[in-house]
Order: C-alpha cells, then sequence, then structure tokens
C-alpha cells in the first residue's frame, strides 16, 4: 500500500483537469460552409480530423499524467518495498551499546570500536530527510543531523553506567511516538545476557550484534568488611569475583596505602581476609584482581570505619536486649560503659524503647523536649504490620508500637519505617524505637538479625554514625538525613538530607554533616557487568519479537529497511520526465503536420 508523506499536497489532484478543460474547449468550432469548388476536400478532411483527434486525445493523456505524477511525487510516496535501493524518509532511533563490557578487548580491538564502526554504516545511509536520534548508556536521547550525531558517537568511550537494554528500547519506541512517518530502532550491542530485559517495543527493532564467542573476564563483584566500624584490632573483609571464567584467581585485598593481603578466588565463591587493626578514622579498602580483557571491572574500592568500640550500658533485666549485649562484648564489638544508654533516656547517647506501662508516656515526652529531641511519641497503633525494606532493616513482623510524631518541620532522621510511618527514628544522639525489643511487640528479638541490629544502634546510630552507601554511577542514590555536602578529593557537592545523589564516576565519596563526616558513599559498576555471556538470538526474539538480528558489519545495509518502505519519489519523477518528452515530441510531430 502506497503511503504520503505530506499527504495534503494530494489536493493538486484537482490540476489534472485542466488539460480536459483546455480539450473541450479547444473543440468549439464556428460555422462552416462548404463553397462548390472545395467540396471534393471534404472526405480528405474527415479522414485527417480522425488522426487529428487521436493526437489530441494522446496528448490529453500524456498532460494529464504529467500533471498526476507531479503532484504524487511532491506528496512524499513510499510503498512496502524491502529491495527498492533507496528509503523514504524514516525516523531512526540509534542504540548504541558503550556500557562497561564494551571496554573489553578482543583480538587486539575493544567491542566498543567494532559497535562505532557498525553506527557509523548506518548513519552514513541517513539522507537529509531522515530524522535521528542517538541513545548512548547515559540515556540521553540526542537529535541531530547525521554528521553530528555521526562525530558523537567517535568521541563514546566505555561507560560505567550500566544500561538495561529493555528500559532503553522502551525510550526509544516513546521518542518514535512523536516523530511523524514511519520510525524505526537500530540497536547496536554487544548483547550482554545481564543486560536483556522485557521492553515495549512497537516499532520495527534491527539488532547488531558481534559474531562469535566473548572473551573470559573476572571482575570483582563484592567487598564486604562486616560490620561497621571496625576496632583498632582489625576485621575480615569477604570478597566475592563475577565473571565467566572458569579457574581461580588471585585476589588481593588493601585497607589504605598498607601492603594487601591475597588469596585465590573461584568466580561467585567468597573469599575471607584476616586485616590487621589500624589507627582510627575513615579508609579506603579496595580489592583487585590481575589484569584481563576487561579491565575496568578488575578493581572494587569502599570506605571503612575505624573506631574503638561502643560502651555501653544495657539492662540486665531486658532478656533479649542482655543477650545480645553479651554475645556483642564476646565477640569485641561493644565494651561495658557508659558512653552509650540502651533502654531507656540517658544524659549522653541513648536508645530508647517506648515504657511498658503507657502512663510514663508523658513523662517520657516532656524529657525528651527538655534534651531538644525533635520527636515525641504518640498514640498507640494495635495492627499488626511489617518494617519496610531499608539499609537497617529487612521485612520484620510488628505487633505493637507506637507513632512517632516529629516536633519540628519535616521528618529528618527516620532510620527505619512500618508501613511508611517513622518506626526508628534519630535526633542528634539519641535513637528512639516504636516498639519495645521484645517478641510481643515485634519479632525481631527472636531473628537471626537481632545481634546486627544492635551493633547497628550503639556503634552507628547512637554515636551519630552512618553505615557506608553503595551504588553504581549515574543512578540516583538517595542520601541520609542532615547530610550537607558530599566531597571526593578536591571536589564537593552541596546537597541536602534526604535528596537523591548521582555520582559522576567511580570511587568513595565522604558524606558531610557540616564540618563532620557522617558516612561515605562507595560508587562502583554494576557487578553483572562482568559476566560477558551474551543472549542468544532466541532469547533476544522472546524479549522483542519484532527484532531482526544480524552482525555488526551488516548493519548499515539493513537499516532504513525495518518500516519496509521504499521512496517513490523518482520512480515517479521518471515516469513524468518521461510523460514530458512524450508530450513535447507529439505536439512537435502534430505541428510539422499542420
Amino acid at each position: 500500500m502506497i503511503a504520503f508523506l505530506h499527504p495534503w499536497l494530494l489536493a493538486g489532484l484537482t490540476a489534472a483537469g485542466v488539460p480536459l478543460l483546455l480539450h473541450l474547449i479547444s473543440r468549439r468550432e464556428p460555422p462552416t460552409v462548404v463553397f462548390p469548388a472545395v467540396r471534393y476536400l471534404v472526405d480528405t478532411t474527415r479522414e485527417h480530423q480522425r488522426r487529428l483527434r487521436l493526437q489530441n486525445w494522446l496528448l490529453l493523456l500524456l498532460r494529464t499524467l504529467l500533471i498526476i505524477t507531479l503532484v504524487l511525487a511532491a506528496a512524499g510516496p513510499s510503498a512496502p518495498i524491502r529491495q527498492a535501493g533507496g528509503h523514504g524518509p524514516t525516523a531512526l532511533v540509534l542504540v548504541v551499546d558503550n556500557s562497561l563490557s564494551s571496554g573489553a578487548v578482543a583480538a587486539g580491538t575493544t567491542v566498543l570500536t567494532d559497535l562505532r564502526a557498525a553506527g557509523r554504516r548506518v548513519l552514513e545511509r541517513a539522507t537529509p530527510e531522515d530524522a535521528l536520534w542517538l541513545i548512548t548508556a547515559d540515556g540521553a536521547p540526542r537529535r541531530g543531523e547525521s554528521a553530528t550525531l555521526t562525530r558523537l558517537l567517535d568521541s563514546l568511550t566505555p561507560s560505567a553506567r550500566r544500561m538495561d537494554l529493555g528500559a532503553t528500547l522502551t525510550l526509544a519506541n516513546e521518542v518514535l511516538a512523536s516523530a511523524p512517518g514511519p520510525g524505526e530502532i537500530v540497536l547496536v550491542s554487544d548483547l550482554q545476557a545481564t543486560a536483556t530485559s522485557p521492553g515495549e517495543v512497537r516499532a520495527p527493532l534491527l539488532v547488531a550484534r558481534p559474531d562469535g564467542d566473548p572473551v573470559p573476564n573476572a571482575g570483582v563483584g563484592s567487598i564486604d568488611p562486616g560490620p561497621e566500624p571496625w576496632t583498632t584490632d582489625g576485621g575480615r573483609v569477604l570478597v566475592t569475583v563475577a565473571g565467566s571464567i572458569g579457574r581461580p584467581t588471585p585476589v588481593s585485598v588493601r585497607l589504605g596505602n598498607r601492603a594487601g593481603r591475597q588469596a585465590l578466588a573461584s568466580t561467585g565463591t567468597p573469599v575471607e581476609f584476616v586485616l590487621p587493626g589500624t589507627s582510627a578514622g575513615w579508609w579506603p579498602l579496595e580489592a583487585e584482581v590481575d589484569p584481563d580483557e576487561l579491565r575496568a571491572d578488575d578493581a572494587r574500592i569502599t570506605a571503612l570505619r575505624v573506631a574503638p568500640v561502643a560502651r555501653v550500658n544495657w539492662p540486665a533485666t531486658d532478656r533479649y536486649l542482655a543477650a545480645a549485649c553479651e554475645v556483642l562484648a564476646a565477640d569485641g564489638r561493644i565494651q561495658k560503659g557508659d558512653e552509650v544508654l540502651l533502654g531507656r533516656l540517658g544524659p549522653g547517647a541513648s536508645v530508647v524503647e517506648p515504657p511498658e506501662d503507657a502512663a510514663q508516656l508523658g513523662a517520657l515526652n516532656r524529657a525528651l523536649s527538655r534534651r531538644g529531641i525533635l520527636w515525641t511519641y504518640g498514640s498507640p497503633v494495635l495492627a499488626s504490620a511489617a518494617t519496610d525494606s531499608g539499609a537497617l532493616l529487612g521485612r520484620e513482623r510488628v505487633m505493637k508500637r507506637y507513632t512517632l510524631t516529629p516536633t519540628g518541620s519535616g521528618r529528618t532522621g527516620v532510620v527505619a519505617t512500618v508501613g511508611g510511618a517513622p518506626w526508628i527514628v534519630r535526633s542528634g544522639s539519641v535513637v528512639l524505637l516504636g516498639s519495645r525489643l521484645d517478641p510481643q511487640w515485634t519479632a525481631l528479638p527472636i531473628s537471626a538479625l537481632f545481634v546486627p541490629f544492635v551493633d547497628a544502634l550503639v556503634n552507628r546510630l547512637a554515636r551519630g554514625e552512618v553505615s557506608v552507601i553503595e551504588g553504581a554511577p549515574g543512578d540516583p542514590i538517595l542520601l541520609p538525613d542532615l547530610i550537607t555536602q558530599v566531597r571526593r578529593d578536591q571536589r564537593s557537592w552541596p546537597v541536602e538530607g534526604g535528596a537523591a545523589f548521582r555520582a559522576p564516576d567511580v570511587g568513595v565519596y565522604y558524606l558531610m554533616n557540616g564540618p563532620d563526616t557522617a558516612g561515605a558513599l562507595a560508587v562502583n559498576p554494576d557487578p553483572k557487568e562482568s559476566d560477558l555471556r551474551r543472549a542468544t538470538d532466541l532469547e533476544v526474539r522472546q524479549l522483542w519479537p519484532t527484532s531482526r538480528i544480524v552482525g555488526l558489519g551488516e548493519a548499515g545495509v539493513a537499516a532504513f529497511s525495518g518500516a519496509v518502505r521504499a521512496d517513490l519519489r523518482g520512480p515517479f519523477l521518471w515516469f513524468g520526465l518521461f510523460c514530458a518528452f512524450a508530450e513535447v515530441a507529439l505536439a512537435s510531430a502534430w505541428r510539422r503536420q499542420k
């Protein structure tokens, strides 16, 4: 079926009636008087007029066809002819996957080099009438001419940002939704299996991928220093290797500028390192594997807080709290002392439970107000619910609790919630719990996470410290409350606590509360980037049914045919030119005969 880029120009077809009108007007003849002397010419004239009438009808037909073909050509016709040499005006979104895995070296060149070459071949086939967009790992659609997008393509380098191919194709589909005429998406990617996902793809999709198998690779998948802060006696680090390498690989772990410890690690199996103690403060902790064909994932970094253990005064009459504290004390995580008061409000750092007797709630709220605490206890809630998953807790059942109400503006200091409502809050050096740590109030005391939870309460929250946050470059990362600045080396970013921060690159960023370091943000590539296994053609077609899959070398030839519409303006113009020459030739011959 023929479609038109400018269908409003078809109104010009009415001009095709002009030759017919002129022809009818020219047929009006004046009265004829036949003289006796010329009667012998009548028969000859009739025969000549029959020939002229045929020539006039041919001229009428050619002139009408000439006008029709010119109008149709101006309207931009296209038809579903895949074998046609050119293509009609097309809206095309070129997606080039320059995520971290594209930096892998195969046969002496990076995968991204081949991807860029395939993208250039696609853009070379574009015409000035095509609408072009380029989407890369940063997720921003860029529109431009072929030359402009080619320069952007040539400047691409492997990005630490991860590209979710399904989400990116959905974005490309949205871009095409606002474009006139037929559209097509061209995805140029190494088709990393962990990056493929379902997406809403309605437009024709061309997928260009490398031939052959990816290179083996190993990268640092995770580095876990365990509960923080560490004591000055040192601690243990668990490191996991990710990737597709089939043999153990050497791994080293280094704290600050100290000499590293080494071990052999297999993919997916954590290996433990015991590191000696160091002085109090924040320290970078880095794990690294031997260099391979993908260098960008060979190291992973985090931040480690080293501090003396908290000196805690815990209630011996509280069965569950006492048991947890005894375990922590035996493990060297806390000591007996008066730095942190556990269970009730004291003059210093305190972890406060609501009183068993509701009549004592008013006195507790007045004491909190005198301390300048920005939260108070409200009405009881007896409905059973579960805590919301967060950095401190997962899903834990809560049967009884008190509401926690802010006395100031906003809800700063929320640490954990139940159904979105504050359940654990911190104001200064005071932590308020919405429930007593008793199985009749919450299932947390009989959970395996209870001892680490108490460790976090006394060593981090009550002392005004927060845990290290993990994130990936470019991802929005929610910051803890009261954070005023993010700092890395000589750079700093003013921020608002509770807002999202996007780290521009890999590294450790320190979270500042005024002049104090309140925590750290460890930014590393997504460990999924280390697994270079490619999705099969069958897996791709199951995810994106409209896709056609070709090798990188065929991307240029196969592009601009997904919409399956060839540009018919050339054939129409050539036919119009033929009609014009035929009309001139016939009219000239007619004048010579006359």
